[in-house]
């Protein structure tokens, strides 16, 4: 008797079968919201210079990241918005918006640093 692997991929903790390309990238919109509500509540809070240290080592890295995120994103709603619900078109067009102001805005603060203009 001949019994088959146990696929790891198909159970229920980890189902990579519905990871659709909309679901991928909904799951990235909520990440980089999610990204930069910390950010902008640690400038809230007076915390920011603790922010860029913890990430200063990987600073380089994650604006190559979030540019690539959010240009997906970006080019992702301008190809599908007819495809998206019209109930979500609002919010999705505003998320993204505040995506790229974000991106925008963590390059402008980036720039403030590296040439000593702000502490």
């Amino acid at each position: 008797m001949s019994t088959a692997p146990p696929n790891e991929f198909n159970n229920q903790s980890l189902n990579l079968t519905s990871m659709t390309p909309a679901r991928i990238l909904t799951g990235l919109l909520l990440a980089l919201l999610g990204y930069n509500g910390v950010f902008f509540a640690m400038h809230l809070q007076g915390m920011a210079r603790v922010w860029a240290n913890a990430l200063e080592p990987v600073q380089a890295v994650l604006n190559v990241l979030e540019l690539i995120a959010v240009a997906s994103l970006f080019v992702d709603l301008v190809v599908r918005f007819d495809r998206i619900p019209s109930r979500v078109q609002p919010s999705r067009t505003v998320a993204v918006g505040l995506c790229v102001a974000g991106m925008l805005f963590k390059w402008f603060i980036l720039y403030l640093r590296l040439s000593y203009l702000v502490d």
